[in-house]
């Protein structure tokens, strides 16, 4: 276990280089004040994270140990993002620790009033969410580790596809579509009227999915134009990132007959006419699709006073989540797609004669059971969980609907909420189904199995 030190203090190096950008934006915003919230951190980070690499061995990690380190390292990375928050505010440790961890794992349920906020935290909020959709813990360590370390912890940061041969080189191409994704949604929202420092920020927050806006009321009373050019920006962060390089390699006909592309353009058709039929008007009826489909989280209207009808199909949305290997969270579109074709797949085959054979296929590709059963079993766990903490907010005194939706939200990484006041084990159990929600559950189930073997 020692030699989870070494990678545990890489990953606090890094947030040293990290803490550097907020940092400069109090200088330019003329937050001089705020400065110190970042310096001391920054500081405190450098000498932690050589220590640590110090102490630990710099040795190969199996699958079991990278897990163990992406769980611990995201639980780090919220303890250091929270700091600033203590300094600079006056917050408590654990409104700190829940809205860094909001933040990084791209949840957007915020326990701040924006408008009260310093321009360079608000900043530092939404660096927090881009971060966080790259994913700190892999885009780093492909640099600092060990190639073949890097790739186990890909895996254990729940992706899978490789875009390039080497880890280092996926991480570089991750880097460049998601910088220009960012600076294409800067330039567009800016060109719709948003001010610099606003398009900047929902730039961070929409590309990564994240939803943490610099109004308290989010995307409610923004411009229609606002909202349209947003949307796109939502949809492509929900997309993985080796969608996004067919794009940019001229395949559109294999992008466009992907299955989560087809699948996600289909549901944002039916459900944005569904949220119409409900008295939603059109606009914020697509806007809330798109944001609740892709986990991003921005709200134009007020969740709380919608029907019961109109918050269970909201709640769909949250819980199947955008594609694999995206910023989204959720079950994801691709495990749902899967769950649909095994059920028919199955009454096909008990109703069949036992020496028949029926593959299971999805497009070109015939799934082997392993992969069905792991899909169903990681579902069922994403189920269970849901309905453990539904189970603990309800004990609190809330209703069924409300707790079913905020703990849906938080784990599927979600901002849309149905209120707003949290007691401190509400706040706790909801960080850790950020977290839980963020890891897609093994890592942290990893690391409980490992402290009880202690």
């Amino acid at each position: 276990m020692i030699t989870v030190l070494y990678y545990l203090g890489t990953i606090t190096l890094s947030m040293a280089f990290i803490l550097l950008l907020p940092l400069l934006a109090s200088v330019e915003l003329n937050e001089y004040s705020i400065a110190p919230a970042f310096i001391l951190p920054m500081v405190a980070c450098a000498l932690l994270g050589i220590m640590l690499r110090k102490l630990g061995p710099r040795k190969e990690l199996d699958l079991r140990m990278a897990f163990i380190v992406s769980a611990l390292g995201w639980l780090l990375i919220a303890l250091i993002g929270g700091i600033p928050y203590v300094i600079a505010t006056r917050a408590s440790f654990l409104d700190a620790y829940f809205e860094a961890m909001s933040g990084f794992t791209t949840t957007g349920i915020s326990v701040f009033t924006p408008s009260l906020l310093p321009r360079s935290i608000i900043f530092w909020r939404s660096l927090t969410e881009w971060i966080g959709g790259m994913g700190i813990v892999v885009l780093f360590l492909a640099i600092f580790a060990p190639a073949n370390v890097a790739a186990k912890l890909y895996v254990a940061e729940a992706r899978s596809e490789r875009l390039e041969p080497s880890m280092a080189r996926t991480a570089r191409k991750i880097f460049y579509i998601y910088s220009y994704l960012t600076l294409a949604a800067i330039l567009v929202l800016y060109l719709s009227g948003e001010g610099v420092f606003r398009a900047v920020n929902h730039a961070l927050t929409a590309v990564s999915t994240g939803g943490f806006s610099l109004s308290d009321s989010g995307y409610v009373g923004a411009s229609p134009i606002a909202k349209l050019v947003t949307m796109p920006f939502m949809i492509a962060g929900a997309l993985s990132f080796a969608l996004h390089q067919r794009v940019i390699r001229g395949e559109f006909r294999k992008f466009f007959s992907n299955i989560e592309v087809q699948v996600i353009l289909a549901i944002v058709a039916v459900f944005t006419v569904l949220l119409y039929l409900q008295g939603i008007p059109a606009i914020d009826a697509a806007f809330t699709t798109v944001s609740a489909l892709t986990t991003t989280g921005f709200s134009s209207i007020d969740i709380a006073s919608l029907s019961d009808t109109t918050k269970y199909c909201l709640l769909f949305l949250i819980l199947i989540g955008g594609g694999y290997g995206a910023t989204a969270g959720g079950i994801k579109l691709i495990r749902f797609v899967i769950i649909l074709k095994a059920t028919g797949w199955y009454v096909r085959r008990i109703t069949s004669p036992r020496r028949r054979v029926i593959p299971l296929k999805l497009q070109d590709k015939v799934l082997s059971e392993e992969e069905v059963l792991s899909t169903l079993l990681f579902a069922l766990l994403y189920i269970l969980f849901i309905a453990s903490g539904t189970f603990i907010f309800m004990l609190l005194g809330h209703d069924l609907m409300s707790s079913l939706f905020m703990i849906s939200s938080a784990q599927s990484n979600d901002g849309l909420v149905v209120f707003t006041q949290y007691s401190s084990i509400e706040k706790v159990v909801m960080v850790f189904h950020m977290w839980l929600g963020r890891l897609e559950i093994i890592p942290v189930l990893t690391l409980f199995g490992a402290f009880r073997r202690k």
